[in-house]
This record gives structure tokens, sequence and C-alpha cells, in this order.
């Protein structure tokens, strides 16, 4: 068994045969710094020469006649990583003055008195032969822990196998981060984090995420991370090791970097197996909206073969979900909903893909309100996932339930209706049904009768003439200040316009139809005519 203690500290220089007798004076906390290499100080400007982990050592010549001056220095020793400061004494300088002792102290720098007949050289060769045999034992714990965990990445059972070894190994928790900033935990962290994989620390340390050493708060503790990353082909993954339960080494960083390349190579396997998987399911689920599989057995079949559990019992609803406009992008739905798979399993009844450039949602529920609870879940998640400001953002336009799997089109059929009637009606509720549409809905109905298109042409037609021949914005302003509830301030803010002019164009496009804006009628005629032709428009 290999031992896994490789590094050679201040501690261990007091077991030396040339230091027998060396007395630790002050900085007894920092006795288990790391010594890499030692340095012999007898000239005053060694502060340039220095580097991290050196044991410094000095006859106190340069400081024979002003000893207090070391104390200067240790600030400066301590900000470039020297381990530990060795001084003889009884030649040179007879005692240490107490001022670098106090100095020492405070930066936790070991002060070792060094006996009178110390050979500088034999303490050279002594430490820098054994720094080498724990570097030679470094690398071939490293070799050993490399060729353990790589064996168990590509013969195992992949990422979830892989970090539990991983946790035997290093004795603390490891998180994975691919990418999109999904997380795979350990066995060890998954005791410590269950299920707050979502909380602020985890959100922030995935937003601010950089090489190195980072910390963050667990369980009212702060504790270190160490974070290891590696750029695969299309992948770019992260590893966290978390200082739990015992404090991290250089063995340790050096696994999580050597390990790396590995890791990076089988999350860009899993990520091509999922982005089949994932177009398979999306063929699936928007054949199945859409009502292009029309027999119960072939959705059942073709959900088995996608890994898809569909339940036998209960009620299915279609949802169409309403986002801002900047979220509605197809490549960065696409993005969010594949995340949003991940998390929203079929063991909660919740299926999310893509049609007609929006997200669809469809659910699968007992009661009313347990359909509530789930849209509760999806709002939380895609408020995360798209980084929305606020959860009024999102709109959920809900089809009726239907009480089969075949008949899952007239649901989705109806939260598309209810998606498209809302957008061009400016209802955005948190969710919205097809009895909130009111006389809308009725509007949606009409046919494309000659009726309705004389109706359009008498009130609509002027309007649009009007404004390309003269090039004004009357309808833009008219179907602002109807949105607005016929709010003249807030059409004016809407437009970046003055009040004045809000009210001069509202004024002419009722002197254009012969209208009377003090007349209901008028003004319902008008009403009706801008959300026919809004309707037509986005038709």
């Amino acid at each position: 068994m290999i031992n896994d203690t490789l590094a050679f500290t201040c501690r261990d220089l007091l077991l030396i045969p040339n230091l027998q007798g060396a007395v630790v004076l002050a900085g007894h906390k920092g006795m288990d710094r790391a010594v890499n290499r030692v340095n012999v100080m007898e000239v005053p400007d060694v502060i340039d020469w220095v580097r991290p982990g050196e044991f410094l050592v000095t006859s106190g010549f340069p400081f024979r006649d002003d000893p207090d001056r070391i104390a200067e220095m240790i600030p400066q020793l301590a900000e470039r990583g020297v381990a530990a400061l060795g001084i003889k004494t009884r030649r040179y300088i007879e005692e240490i003055p107490p001022s670098v002792l106090e100095m020492a102290a405070q930066y936790d720098m070991p002060i070792i008195e060094l006996p009178l007949p110390t050979s500088f050289s034999d303490v050279v060769r002594e430490v820098m032969e054994r720094v080498l045999v724990q570097e030679a034992r470094q690398l071939s714990l490293l070799q050993f822990r490399y060729q353990k965990l790589s064996k168990k990445l590509l013969h195992g059972g992949g990422i979830e196998e892989f970090l539990g070894e991983l946790d035997e190994t290093l004795l603390n928790p490891v998180v994975l981060m691919d990418g999109s900033n999904q997380l795979y935990f350990s066995p060890m962290a998954k005791a410590l984090f269950p299920g707050s994989e979502d909380s602020q620390e985890w959100a922030r340390l995935c937003h601010d995420i950089e090489l190195g050493v980072s910390f963050m708060t667990v369980r009212d503790r702060r504790i270190r991370v160490y974070i290891s990353n590696e750029d695969g082909k299309d992948n770019e993954c992260s590893m966290l090791l978390l200082e739990w339960n015992r404090e991290l080494d250089d063995a340790d960083k050096l696994t999580l970097d050597r390990i790396g390349v590995l890791v990076s190579l089988e999350m860009a396997n899993l990520h091509a197996r999922r982005e089949v998987e994932s177009k398979y399911v999306d063929q699936f689920l928007q054949d199945w909206l859409t009502g292009r599989i029309v027999v119960r057995q072939d959705i059942q079949a073709r959900a088995d073969a996608c890994g898809c559990h569909i339940a036998r019992d209960g009620a299915y609803s279609a949802i169409y979900v309403r986002l801002p406009d900047k979220h509605a992008n197809p490549k960065l739905l696409s993005k969010a909903i594949k995340q949003f798979r991940r998390f929203s399993t079929e063991r909660d009844g919740i299926w999310g893909t893509q049609l007609d450039g929006h997200m669809v949602l469809l659910v699968s529920h007992e009661t009313a309100d347990q359909l509530n609870q789930q849209l509760e879940k999806c709002l939380y998640r895609l408020t995360h996932l798209l980084g929305l400001e606020s959860k009024a953002d999102v709109s959920f336009c809900i089809g009726d339930p239907v009480d089969a799997a075949d008949e899952v089109r007239r649901s989705c059929e109806q939260a598309r209706k209810i998606h498209f009637i809302s957008s061009i009606c400016g209802i955005r509720d948190a969710h919205i049904r097809y009895n909130q549409l009111g006389v809308y809905q009725l509007l949606y109905l009409l046919p494309e009768s000659e009726q309705v298109l004389e109706f359009l042409d008498r009130i609509v037609k002027p309007i649009v003439e009007y404004d390309g021949k003269h090039n004004t914005l009357l309808l833009k302003t008219l179907q602002c200040y109807l949105q607005h509830n016929e709010n003249g301030k807030l059409t004016a803010e809407a437009l970046f316009s003055h009040y004045n002019t809000v009210a001069y164009r509202i004024e002419r496009v009722y002197e254009l139809l012969r209208l009377d804006p003090a007349n209901v009628n008028d003004r319902l005629q008008l009403h009706l005519a801008i959300k026919l032709y809004e309707m037509r428009q986005g038709r």
C-alpha cells in the first residue's frame, strides 16, 4: 500500500541528523508547511532570490550589528511563501530578539534555532535527499492513482462509478460540472448536498468559477474548493474537490489535474449519446403532441423505445410556455429544454420539447392541485435555467386536460390557440386557460369571410394607407394605445414619444375613420378591428 502522506514538512526537518538539537522558537502553527528546497542567506538582499517552499538558513552574519532587522524581513518572506527560517546562534547573533519571534508568530513563520556546529552543506544535502525521495514517492502515487482511476473510467460503469472511486481515493467530496453547468455529485458529495444543487452558493460558484482555489459555505462552514478544468473537443468540464474531511495536498490537486483529460473525453461521449437520445425524445414528443401517432399502442411503443415512462392513470395537459422575446431564441430554447429534461424527469410526469419555435410542456397529473404543483416546479426550473429576472416573465398557456394518451393532440392544439390569442391581446397572467380569453376566443374563431374582410377594410385599411402615404405611425401608436388600456401617458413612455404627440395621433385616427372617441360603440369597433387585424397578421 503506497503511503499517501507525501509532503516533506518543516516538522520533518527536526528528524534530520544534522539538525538534532534544533529548537522551534516561534511559528509553531506553520510546522506543517511543505519544504521543497533549501537556501542559504548570507547577504541582506536575499528577498529577491527566495522561492516558495524554501527552508532558509542563515548564520546571522548579515544582521550581526542589528538582529532586529530580521523582524522586518518576516512579512516579505511569508509573502513569498518561504516555509521556515533557520538561524544559527552564538556565533554572529547571541540570541534571536523577541521582536523577531513576535513577528514570526504573527505570520505563522517557523523560526528554528540551529545548533552552533550545524554544517549548512550537510543540511542542504540531507534535506534535498529527502525532498527528492518524497517527489519520487509522489510520482509513484500519482501513477498508481492514474492507472486505478483510468481503469475505472475506461472499463467501469461510467461517470457515477468513477466519481465513487475518486471519493475513496481522495477522501474528500468531488463535484463534476459540465459545460452547461450541470452538476454530477460523487457519493460523498450527494450525502453532503442532498437536493441542494440549486442553492445560491452553487449558482455563484458555477457563475464565477475560476481555476485554482476558491471558497464556498457548506452547512455554515467555510471550506476551500480546488477547481480543475479541462477543455474537450466540444465540451468543457470542471472538477471541484472540496476540503471537507481533510486538508487538500499537492497530490490531490495533481491527481485531479491529470485525470481531467480522461474525464473530458468521457463527458464528450456522454454528451454525444445524450444528443442522439434527445433528438429521438424530441421527435417522439412532437409526433405525440401534434397527433401524428394516432394509436395508443404505438404511443406506448415509441415511448418505451425512447426511455419515456407514460403513466397509465390520470390526465394529460399540454402547456405552451410564453417567455420574454429575448429568451424565445430557438437555439437558446433548445439548450434550455435539454437541461430542463435532465432535472424534470419522467417520474415527475413532466416532459418538454419545442414546437413552432415555442417551448411546450406535457404534464401528467391526477388533480388540478397536482398540476399546479408541477407547474410551480417548472417555473422554478425555467427561471433558473434561462436566468429570468422574475417569475412574472413566464406565462403557462394551459390546454384542457384529456384522459387518454391518444387525445393529447386536442389539449396541445388548444394550448397553442391560447398562446397565440394571449400574445396578440396582451394577456399576461401566470396561468392562462381557454375560458379566460373571453371575447378574444370568438374573434379567433371568426372565419375569413367577406364580411370580416370588409370590416377590416373599413376600419384598418385607411390607417395603413395613411401611414404609407405620409410616413406616419398612426397604426403602431393605436396598437400601443389599446394595449395600455387607452392610457396616453403609458403609451408615450412605451413609444418614447411626447404625450401631446400620442394624443394628436389618436385624435387623427378617429378623424380619419369618422368615429367619435366619446362613443363607446365606436371605440369597441376600433378595438375589435385592431385585434382581428393582429390575429390575421399573426397567422
